[in-house]
């Protein structure tokens, strides 16, 4: 009996060691993932604060600069995004508030280095990317990842995959956004008879947008070239599948010329489709939709459960299309939804975190017009976002028209 208690009694002991060795583990490892997180949060605190502070230093920079209202636009979309960078910082949104104050810093230095004419930046420069996005040097260079702030030169590739996109700046102060699936080539046109060299990108698949300053732009597809005026904004696309573009002016003008010599003069919402060698003739695209609600950084509280966005109704127009995301390059979307008939849409709220959103009208043959300003809104409190069941079903968003 005595040799069982003792047996009994060091069995116990044993036990007990084990599970004090089990818990003092696991103690330590919780311990250990709660600082790591502590840690990451202290530096992605301190990388927010030194980009604002660098970009404010910036800001001050800049404004005794008698050449910047020739980058008024993309000065005021410095400053918004770094208002954006504070408010998500005030917020707890650390990580967000890093994008934004990047954002706005790379802006910023793009501006700077436009009106230097510093000759080590090279014909433009990343402002901002998402997703996969690769830029090759020359023809025969390997790609590597884009980052902000990185230089592109004369003779290099960026190429986006299906769920990325990017924000490049020309040293001449002309911003363009690389869209989702496109291969595009930045280069210089060699200077003739006198004219001053200009910015060209050669797009070879997919799509971009511009937003051109106190310089025009060209634009070269693998059937046609576009002249984008000085305070212009265009988006150019080609389809290599069906070997088509499309030319359209959201504001201000461009020349469109085909292969044959033809040309189109494409004024403010007019587009022009190239099919073949021939250009058609410039057409009307519905006008951009005026946002009725919610305002620009509405706050909603999770319990209210819904949302409602509504716009109001574009002449001409015949449906809309309806993007919510995380991010203002709108990749990765939680709602695409196209052609929807009606001019209001209710959301379904299931966590808390912030969101953008933009509309976007089309006529009756399907032709898009410009996308809507980018509206923000923040859900607050305990659950989750927008419903992804609704994706499949995009009529079930709909409420009113």
């Amino acid at each position: 009996m005595v040799a069982r208690r003792k047996y009994w009694y060091k069995i116990s002991v044993d036990a007990i060691r084990g599970w004090t060795a089990f818990l003092t583990l696991a103690v330590l490892a919780v311990a250990g993932v709660y600082g790591y997180r502590l840690l990451t949060r202290h530096l992605l605190d301190r990388q927010a604060v030194m980009a604002m502070e660098e970009a404010d230093e910036l800001v001050v920079r800049l404004r005794n600069e008698k050449n910047l209202s020739l980058h008024q636009d993309k000065y005021d979309g410095a400053l918004a995004s770094l208002v954006e960078a504070r408010n998500l910082h005030t917020q707890g949104q650390l990580a967000r508030s890093l994008l934004s104050a990047q954002r706005g810093r790379s802006l910023l230095v793009s501006i700077v280095d436009s009106l230097r004419h510093r000759k080590a930046v090279g014909e433009a420069q990343v402002v901002s990317a998402r997703g996969r996005v690769d830029i090759r040097r020359g023809d025969r260079g390997e790609w590597q990842p884009a980052r902000s702030n990185m230089v592109v030169f004369a003779g290099d590739y960026i190429k986006t995959s299906d769920n990325a996109s990017a924000e490049v700046m020309m040293v001449d102060g002309t911003l363009f956004t690389v869209s989702p699936g496109t291969v595009v080539l930045v280069d210089r046109s060699r200077a003739m008879m006198g004219l001053r060299a200009e910015r060209t990108l050669a797009l070879e698949s997919g799509w971009v947008n511009l937003s051109t300053s106190g310089a025009g732009s060209r634009v070269t597809t693998p059937r046609a070239e576009a002249r984008v005026e000085q305070r212009s904004e265009a988006v150019v696309a080609f389809d290599e599948s069906t070997r088509e573009g499309r030319f359209a002016a959201y504001r201000g003008q461009m020349r469109v010329a085909a292969e044959d010599g033809a040309t189109r003069d494409v004024g403010e919402l007019e587009q022009v489709v190239q099919r073949g060698e021939r250009l058609s003739a410039p057409r009307r695209i519905p006008d951009a939709p005026l946002v009725i609600a919610p305002r620009d950084n509405f706050e909603v509280e999770l319990a209210r459960d819904r949302l409602a966005l509504k716009w109001k109704a574009v002449t001409g127009a015949a449906s809309y299309d309806l993007q919510v995301s995380h991010n203002r390059l709108f990749v990765e979307n939680i709602i695409e939804a196209e052609n929807r008939p009606r001019t209001s849409a209710t959301l379904g709220l299931k966590r808390p975190g912030s969101y953008v959103w933009r509309v976007a009208a089309r006529d009756r043959d399907g032709e898009k017009g410009p996308w809507s300003p980018t509206y923000r809104f923040r859900v607050v409190g305990e659950g989750g976002v927008v419903q992804t069941s609704s994706l499949a079903r995009p009529d079930r968003l709909a409420e009113g028209s």
